[in-house]
């Protein structure tokens, strides 16, 4: 069962009277003859409704982080996945929820173009996906375990060129640990600069919703958006191969529907177009929000790719990504564009538009 959240002032009952938001909420989801898929709710129910495996989306609306820590106290108690309703886009960090367990996060544009059951039936699938099955948050917090091939054995160090397939999930990295990582470099530019084509305002809303569309895009490689500028986003992609090879597929989507996203997702009336980038090193892990203080030279370098090399409607890729992640054809997509402070690297091929 998927439950929306809406808090609201209470009546003269003492009893929370529907807000506007639950009024939004009630007409965005789509309409079912039984109506038995989703519910809004105004305040957090006192009995046993809702139960481990249910997906409960809280509305940030006018909440102090505070206010969501205590509303999300109970939902993570009973072992629900949870997830971030934005109807005012008032989030400044979405990627923040989303390392603090969140399955999702649903922003002002998706509100207003409608909520479908296939949208959190794909939250729900990643969700899976990431825990490996464990829905509750004792599990979440449980240490990742090590394992060897046999009892009493030393665990082999990872080969970074070869990791493993599983990915425990972002909160099972330690901060202050290195580790290796894909790192995706993604800006999005027009013709003309868009934050005096659009105004300041709508430029900042422009980019909240494309941090939305970005996360929704690549959530198969279960990227974490990490770093951002005021004209990029960086993420961060698990090392292992399907990860990469996730990430390098959805990077290529982004670029061949660019004008489709800038148009029907980000509301522009310009055309626009993504340069977006892909590197494979190691770097000290900190949370979202928290990365001021590291120095990597991977870090450093993925940034001068994208901004200095990259170029716009096209992916470039450092040598350093791992053969294995270019199989199944992958490869064919992509020429060799030089030498970038000291790597080899390869432009995708262009995109024709007729």
């Amino acid at each position: 069962m998927i439950y929306v959240i809406v808090s609201g002032k209470s009546g003269k009952s003492g009893k929370p009277e529907k807000s506007k938001n639950a009024a939004l909420f009630e007409s965005a989801l789509e309409p079912d003859k039984k109506n038995n898929w989703a519910e809004v709710l105004l305040e957090f129910p006192a009995d046993e409704k809702i139960k481990a495996g249910d997906q409960v989306y809280v509305d940030i609306s006018g909440l102090s982080q505070a206010d969501l820590k205590k509303a999300l106290v109970p939902i993570k108690k009973c072992g629900a996945f949870w997830g971030i309703v934005d109807p005012e886009g008032s989030s400044e960090d979405p990627a923040s929820f989303f390392f603090d367990g969140a399955i999702d996060y649903i922003g002002p544009a998706l509100i207003k173009k409608g909520l479908r059951k296939k949208r959190f039936a794909l939250a729900f699938s990643s969700a899976i996906d990431k825990n490996d099955s464990d829905d509750t948050e004792a599990a979440c917090k449980s240490p990742a375990k090590k394992t060897s091939s046999k009892a009493g054995q030393t665990e082999k160090k990872k080969d970074p060129k070869l990791p493993p397939e599983k990915f425990e999930g972002w909160k099972s990295i330690r901060p202050g640990t290195t580790d290796t990582f894909y790192f995706l470099f993604v800006s999005l530019s027009g013709k003309s600069d868009l934050r005096s084509t659009v105004g300041e305002v709508s430029f900042k809303t422009v980019k909240n919703r494309l941090n939305e569309v970005l996360q929704q895009c690549l959530w198969k490689a279960n990227a974490l958006l990490w770093m951002e500028t005021e004209g990029s986003s960086l993420f961060l992609v698990p090392s292992a191969v399907p990860h990469g090879k996730a990430a390098i597929e959805e990077a290529l989507k982004l670029i061949l529907n660019s004008k489709l996203i800038g148009l029907e997702k980000l509301g522009l009336a310009v055309p626009v177009e993504f340069t977006c980038a892909i590197h494979y090193g190691q770097t000290v892990f900190q949370p979202p929000g928290k990365t001021g203080g590291v120095i990597s030279e991977t870090v450093n370098y993925i940034f001068h790719l994208g901004s200095k090399k990259a170029e716009e409607g096209r992916l470039t890729i450092s040598d350093d990504i791992p053969e294995e992640v270019l199989s199944g054809g992958l490869k064919d997509f992509f020429s060799p564009a030089g030498v970038f402070e000291g790597i080899p690297v390869r432009h995708s091929k262009r995109f024709v538009y007729k």
